[in-house]
């Protein structure tokens, strides 16, 4: 039922401070508190348990533990001691295990992921020969010098919700982006999937240029899109309650009303002239909430 009890039962000899301090990044303590407390609270318990052993082994009780469990010296408590940021647990969650596993680094982007298909990890052998653009976190990087001219450039693993690709960076393409792709870094990639017949398995990407999510969805180069019906009728007072939602998030990104398809004829879309928004997680769950699940969106200006 705790983090102590749990060290108590186990032996510290097979299970040592940096396995457990593995098992805690990896998440598999949880159900004893926070992931950050327990990394805080681990020296203090890990010592307690270590000199309970010790004593016994000696076959000495401590003056407390001399009454019995009623006057048993206390187990330790976890600190009061705040979470880890999201980015801060995956990563480490990572490093644990090879893999995410309670959420991805791209989750909070998604709906600018999802503006920037088809182009994905798992769809790259089909776009061989074709430049790309797809949506990315960065989870490797090896920085290595050309025998030729002795020139950097740069080897990039990346993942995103369906797998993981190869991205090569080179000369100029390299030099530009290298600040950008760094490791945990969420970014847009974009270049030309290799069409050569040694890559076709696995062909990699090569770099033309690359762009940081958090700041494309700020860019004003992402439209926020709201899709409604032909013909759809809407209650008293429901534009307005948009507009104030749109306006409780102000920002650069254009704001369109995409109506249709109706009769086979083209849907219209509406650009407004007034409105623009902050294209974040709270203003897409507000307007959700307002036109409902798969009506609003991001896609590219």
């Amino acid at each position: 039922s705790s983090l102590f009890q749990f060290l108590e039962q186990v032996d510290t000899r097979a299970l040592n401070k940096r396995a457990c301090e593995a098992l805690i990044a990896a998440g598999a303590l949880d159900g004893f508190g926070t992931r950050a407390q327990l990394l805080a609270g681990l020296d203090a318990a890990y010592s307690e348990v270590q000199t309970r052993r010790a004593e016994e082994e000696a076959g000495q009780a401590s003056l407390f533990d001399a009454g019995g469990d009623d006057t048993r010296r206390p187990d330790p408590e976890l600190p009061d001691v705040p979470d880890w940021p999201e980015q801060d647990r995956l990563t480490r969650e990572k490093d644990a295990l090879g893999f995410f596993i309670s959420g991805h680094p791209l989750d909070r982007y998604h709906e600018l992921v999802r503006a920037f298909g088809p182009a994905n990890t798992s769809n790259l052998m089909e776009l061989r020969g074709k430049e790309v653009e797809f949506a990315c976190v960065v989870t490797k990087v090896e920085r290595q010098l050309s025998r030729k001219d002795n020139s950097e450039w740069g080897r990039v693993t990346v993942e995103d919700f369906w797998g993981t690709a190869q991205v090569l960076g080179f000369r100029d393409s390299w030099t530009a982006a290298r600040d950008l792709v760094v490791q945990d870094a969420a970014i847009v990639v974009r270049g030309k999937v290799s069409d050569s017949d040694r890559d076709a398995d696995d062909p990699p990407v090569f770099l033309d240029g690359a762009e940081s999510l958090e700041a494309l969805r700020t860019s004003g180069r992402v439209a926020l899109t709201l899709d409604v019906e032909r013909g759809q009728t809407f209650p008293d007072g429901f534009f307005q309650r948009v507009k104030t939602a749109i306006q409780a998030h102000p920002g650069p990104a254009p704001v369109v009303l995409k109506v249709g398809p109706g009769n086979g004829s083209a849907a219209p879309r509406l650009r407004s002239r007034s409105l623009r928004v902050d294209p974040n997680r709270e203003a897409l769950e507000a307007l959700t909430d307002l036109f409902g699940a798969g009506r609003v969106r991001l896609e590219r200006v």
